[in-house]
């Protein structure tokens, strides 16, 4: 069933399952939550969990073939060959939790070992953001597709001392590049954590250059990566390989990625 897909409707698909997962999640949003601990010491809320656990439904239903990994539940096995869905509920959990808007639904569909669709949906941002290999890189306001959306496209600014670098945990890329990060950091125009999947989109729409995460799983990057490079940038580890199995990534707008990666590791240069 998975072959019988375009892209196209890969896409269609997983921007209804954002749809839906923007009603859901924003029903949870700044109210009950049932926050509770993970065994790892990150924060799960119900919201988490429901949005998951809808999207999975949802999947199944459609695509039966397919094998899903989430977040919350792990990995279900499909049928050889078949494509793969991969979900975050609620990427930016703690600051959901919080009641801070920079969350978002993170949908992508992984096909012959490839990111084919991507969407990050950030409903209390009121924006969205998605992508398909071969159509491009796009935003709109959440849950608006018809003659609203615009394309979207990495800046050109090819110096970091010109660039405006954006960073997840402070503490865990520290811990990833160490005395590398911080002269990244001294020496760019300007700085901000500004964490999570925002940091990837900012890049892709050209109001950042660099986004550096010390610390991820495949499920907070699947999503951004195709988003990222159909906007014309990348999202590599840090050979300059397109993965999202590193536990960490390098995301830039593509003229300033070499440097960027030699400016983390030195043996490079």
């Amino acid at each position: 069933m998975s072959n019988d897909a375009t892209t196209a409707d890969l896409l269609a698909f997983a921007l209804e399952l954002a749809d839906e997962a923007d009603r859901l999640s924003m029903s949870f949003y700044r109210g009950d939550l049932g926050t509770t601990q993970k065994a790892d010491g990150t924060l799960v809320t119900l919201a988490d969990k429901a949005v998951e656990a809808h999207l999975r439904e949802r999947i199944s239903a459609r695509f039966p073939a397919h094998s899903i990994l989430g977040e919350e539940q792990g990995f279900a096995a499909g049928q050889p060959g078949e494509a793969r869905w991969i979900l975050d509920p609620i990427d930016g959990t703690h600051g959901f939790a919080r009641g801070i808007p920079i969350w978002a639904t993170l949908i992508a569909c992984e096909r012959d070992a490839t990111i084919e669709v991507g969407v990050a949906s950030a409903p209390a941002l009121g924006t969205r953001w998605w992508a398909g290999r071969g159509l491009g890189a796009w935003r709109a306001a959440t849950a608006v597709h018809d003659g609203a959306a615009e394309p979207i496209y990495v800046s050109t600014i090819a110096s970091l001392a010109e660039g405006q670098v954006l960073h997840g945990s402070h503490r865990l890329c520290l811990a990833r590049w160490g005395e590398a990060f911080q002269t990244i950091l001294a020496n760019a125009w300007r700085t901000r954590g500004l964490g999570d999947f925002w940091g990837h989109c900012l890049v892709a729409e050209g109001a950042a250059e660099v986004m550096l995460e010390g610390d991820i799983s495949p499920w907070d990057i699947a999503a951004l990566q195709v988003i990222v490079e159909e906007a014309g940038g990348h999202l590599t580890d840090g050979a300059g390989t397109r993965t999202i199995d590193a536990g960490y990534s390098v995301t830039s707008n593509a003229a300033i990625h070499e440097t960027l990666l030699r400016a983390l590791d030195p043996s490079r240069r």
